[in-house]
């Protein structure tokens, strides 16, 4: 669960993720700060968040649709940890980091922890010893907070009972839509509507200062790609990493019974008896694991996919179940495979690598980046001297560098997307020596392998749009706000009706909802709206939705879900989490006394984002 096994490890990518979005998101009412700075979207005490932080843990889970603003809480939640950390002087033990790093898989040669490949890390990564070692404390320690509190919480099995009982209802709800669109005909703007619509929005329709550039980029991927690599380097490479030679991959789906930390002899015999009858059925009908598995599997992250993990490498799972996926031939289901994590059952799907030609290639591909490695500095180095000492111009440097000078379109100040947003090259950009002295910029490095240096042949200022250029967008706004408007208000005059006996509509789209297994179509608040609703069927609710239309439902029967009965300890496990994420939050929330939270929403919204506001208050 460390920065370096999160990049080669599909399991483990979304495990941050995964913390971080279970914290809840609070308000922003009364922490929006609209002054200067470099182009942030979150500050937490002294720390900034960029957009490029984002873009980046939204990479680590790229299967998993991910909304930025929700990412954001967690980076935010994430660092209100840390800052608790850095006060409070703790951090992990230097057995405890020592054990951590040895652990990790791709610092290991034949089991053991070789130094030279942590050493190459720590390299290519452009990182040092103490940074990598300090962001490996924050995480043990951040790993130890969460479990502290996802195991501090038990439940009477009363509780338990009721609990399972309310979620096992299910309510049959129809539909009826008031559409918005039918209202935009009724629609008139008029020219006071739209002079006071730009008035109250004159922030979103300024432009801001706005500068093209040349400019010279320089990375590990463009250098390797011009590098030739000879049969002889391959040899001595895969010489020389005997072990590295074996690119085998191995496409694995599992259903996982989980073991609770701490659970007695009793209970561990009880799950484990449990998964054997799941497995008599898998051995009795192989087709159906991934039926089975989206019924009994406790890894959120792939029993909606039938168990499947995708293909994975040796040297990343735990090794009980590493040794069984690489021992099974296609096709083939495991024996039970115990780990830490509980016990599983494995198909083996595909088999892929290990023939000579893949192994080659990977060799090549690696003495191309360790080549490349060589060169970069140097190049780095001969942009930086000539750039420098030759200010006026970037021909020198390309001469001298043999890089190719580029041309950009009009990049933003404060821009989310592309080259130009990454926040130090923002920095560098925007200065006055580059802006108005047209002195090339210093050379920035971007921190994945690539520098760039530029310099500016034109510039705009920041400036606001005519009221005639606006006037189509702001006509567009408007009447999209009124059609919801309308909407909501006619929606609420039929239910009211309906619920008066006054009116019948035609209901549409029946279909079972549960506050445990909700519907894609339904918003979380019109579940709560349903349930909320008289237990005298048919009974009637409304709620806006995402697209801003009055949607009715019809609640129609009410039953109970018995699949919950079988999924009786599954459903307990959820219950403890949550009570115990509760708990997270409310420690998270009271950092948020300690710490300044700053938010920048504008800078996410208006990169074309579908972010939404967060409900305001905590």
């Amino acid at each position: 669960m460390f920065n370096v096994v999160e990049r080669h490890q599909k399991v483990v990518k979304g495990i941050l993720i995964a913390i971080t979005a279970t914290f809840v998101v609070w308000g922003v009412s009364g922490y929006l700060d609209m002054g200067g700075d470099d182009g942030y979207v979150a500050k937490v005490g002294s720390n900034k968040i960029y957009t490029q932080d984002i873009d980046n843990a939204m990479s680590q889970n790229p299967s998993q649709a991910q909304d930025k603003m929700q990412v954001l809480f967690g980076l935010i939640n994430r660092q209100l940890l840390i800052n608790a950390l850095q006060d409070s002087h703790m951090s992990a033990t230097t057995a405890q980091l020592q054990q951590a790093i040895m652990a990790i898989p791709m610092f290991q040669t034949n089991g053991k922890f070789d130094v030279k490949k942590y050493e190459d890390y720590l390299k290519q990564s452009y990182s040092t010893s103490a940074k990598f070692e300090q962001n490996v404390s924050q995480q043990i320690m951040i790993e130890q907070i969460v479990n502290f509190f996802k195991n501090s919480y038990f439940t009477s099995t009363t509780f338990q009972n009721k609990f399972i009982a309310l979620l096992s209802r299910e309510r049959n709800v129809s539909q009826y839509v008031v559409d918005t669109q039918q209202f935009y005909s009724k629609i008139n703007v008029t020219e006071s509507d739209i002079n006071t619509y730009y008035k109250q929005n004159i922030a979103k329709y300024t432009l801001p200062d706005q500068v093209k550039l040349q400019y010279l980029q320089v990375s590990l991927d463009s250098l390797a790609s011009s590098l030739k690599v000879s049969d002889a380097e391959i040899d001595k490479y895969l010489q020389d990493h005997p072990n590295s030679g074996s690119n085998e991959q191995v496409d694995v789906s599992h259903i996982l019974f989980t073991v609770p930390n701490g659970a007695t002899a009793a209970q561990t015999a009880e799950i484990k008896a449990k998964a054997e009858q799941v497995l008599a059925q898998v051995h009795a009908n192989p087709a159906k694991f991934a039926e089975l598995a989206k019924q009994y599997s406790q890894d959120p992250g792939s029993a909606a996919n039938g168990g499947d993990l995708g293909f994975f490498s040796k040297g990343v799972m735990a090794k009980p179940f590493e040794s069984a996926a690489f021992s099974m031939k296609k096709g083939q289901i495991s024996e039970l495979v115990q780990t830490q994590f509980g016990f599983h059952i494995l198909k083996l799907n595909e088999i892929k690598g290990n023939d000579v030609a893949s192994l080659r290639q990977a060799a090549s591909e690696q003495v191309q980046k360790q080549k490349a490695q060589q060169q970069l500095q140097s190049v780095v180095d001969q942009l930086n001297d000539v750039s420098y000492n030759q200010p006026d111009s970037l021909a020198p440097a390309a001469q001298k560098t043999g890089l190719t000078l580029q041309t950009s379109d009009w990049v933003a100040k404060g821009a989310t997307q592309g080259l130009f947003a990454n926040p130090k090259l923002q920095q560098a950009i925007f200065t006055d020596d580059v802006l108005n002295k047209h002195h090339n910029s210093e050379v920035v490095d971007l921190g994945n392998g690539s520098s760039v240096v530029v310099r500016a042949t034109e510039y705009q200022a920041a400036k606001q749009r005519p009221i005639s250029e606006v006037t189509p967008e702001i006509i567009n706004a408007l009447k999209a706000q009124q059609a919801q408007q309308m909407a909501a208000s006619v929606g609420q005059q039929d239910l009211a009706q309906l619920q008066q006996g006054k009116l019948k509509l035609n209901f549409v789209n029946p279909q079972n909802v549960s506050l445990l297994g909700q519907s894609k179509d339904i918003d979380p608040m019109a579940v709560r709206q349903i349930f909320a609703a008289s237990a005298q069927f048919p009974s009637y609710t409304g709620a806006v939705n995402a697209s801003g239309a009055y949607v009715i439902y019809q609640v129609n029967s009410q039953a109970v879900d018995k699949t919950l009965d079988q999924q009786n300890q599954k459903v307990v496990t959820q219950l403890a989490d949550q009570y115990s994420m509760m708990n997270l939050n409310a420690y998270v929330g009271s950092l948020r006394s300690q710490y300044k939270v700053s938010y920048k929403l504008d800078r996410i919204q208006n990169a074309g984002d579908a972010a939404q506001q967060p409900p305001s208050g905590n």
